[in-house]
């Protein structure tokens, strides 16, 4: 029997998976987050070396093809860094790395056509098609994109809160709950949270559980924040089925991250929009990590 390692690595948590060449799994381990760009190589390498390490340790095996699900990894300059973070912990052939969309859309469509619509602190929609042509959308990091995203909402509530403070907005429910999350007083000591250390983009993308709370009582303002995520991931969707010319035959749409899982609310109203004759859309019921726990069996078999 061979042994392939999955693993998923996201902002806050990373689970690598190893399972025998059928797919079961034999070993499990948990870690912190790792991206490159919040975290950085050393933490991300302690990570992935933690967590394969364990694994091994748990299984009694070692694995013979890894494969890694992580934000950044379409880019050649990031994918570099990873593959040398491999080669140092161990691993110096057998390797896939590819986005965390990806490894999502592998552990949900079984005809792999379509695509996975991530919704996290971050988003991005990643898709195929039968030709096995790739597009993407979104994905961008919580400086200039995300949109539709936990960190997206929960950015938008706090703005919302300042508007209505100034009285350059409507006043919102948002603004007690918002205090009441950070732990402040007032204005002033939300703006103290926000700038005094490192910006808290965790703690402002869990505030998106709260908005979508505020929206079911009745807030228009939380209403709105969350009509225009559903807005703007809808579209990171539309655009990707638009590139690949899905509509033409049945494909999937595998809606997953935390934000989708704490805001039910929001996934209902996104999965109404990308619904169509041809569109089978649906959480994800299996762990991401089992996608590169695929990736990784079918790297193997190449060898």
């Amino acid at each position: 029997m061979r042994y392939v390692l999955g693993i998923d690595a996201g902002g806050t948590k990373t689970l690598a998976l190893l399972a025998d060449e059928t797919g079961e799994v034999v070993g499990t381990a948990l870690g912190g987050g790792a991206n490159l760009k919040t975290h950085g190589e050393l933490e991300v390498e302690k990570v992935l070396h933690h967590v394969a390490e364990v694994a091994e340790s748990r299984a009694g095996f070692r694995p013979e093809a890894v494969a890694l699900g992580i934000a950044g990894a379409d880019r050649p300059h990031d994918r570099a860094v990873l593959a040398g973070v491999f080669k140092r912990i161990g691993f110096k052939s057998h390797v896939v790395i590819t986005n965390d969309a990806r490894i999502a859309f592998v552990a949900g469509s079984d005809r792999r056509v379509g695509l996975a619509l991530v919704c996290g602190t971050g988003s991005i929609a990643w898709g195929r098609n039968a030709r096995g042509e790739i597009a993407r959308a979104g994905g961008r990091g919580w400086h200039v994109g995300d949109e539709g995203s936990g960190f997206w909402i929960g950015e938008r509530a706090i703005r919302s809160v300042l508007r209505a403070s100034d009285g350059r907005g409507p006043a919102t429910a948002l603004t007690q709950r918002l205090f009441q999350h950070f732990e402040v007083e007032g204005v002033d000591g939300l703006i103290s949270a926000i700038y005094d250390e490192e910006y808290p983009r965790y703690r402002v993308a869990t505030f998106a559980a709260k908005v979508e709370a505020a929206a079911r009582e009745g807030d228009r303002v939380a209403s709105g924040i969350l009509d225009s995520a559903a807005v703007e991931l809808t579209l990171a969707a539309q655009s990707v089925v638009g590139r690949l010319d899905l509509e033409t035959a049945p494909y999937d749409v595998v809606l997953t991250g935390g934000t989708f899982a704490a805001l039910p609310g929001l996934e209902a109203d996104v999965t109404r929009r990308l619904s169509t004759a041809q569109a089978r859309v649906r959480r994800l019921d299996a762990e991401p990590a089992m996608g590169a726990v695929q990736l990784a069996i079918e790297e193997l078999e190449r060898s």
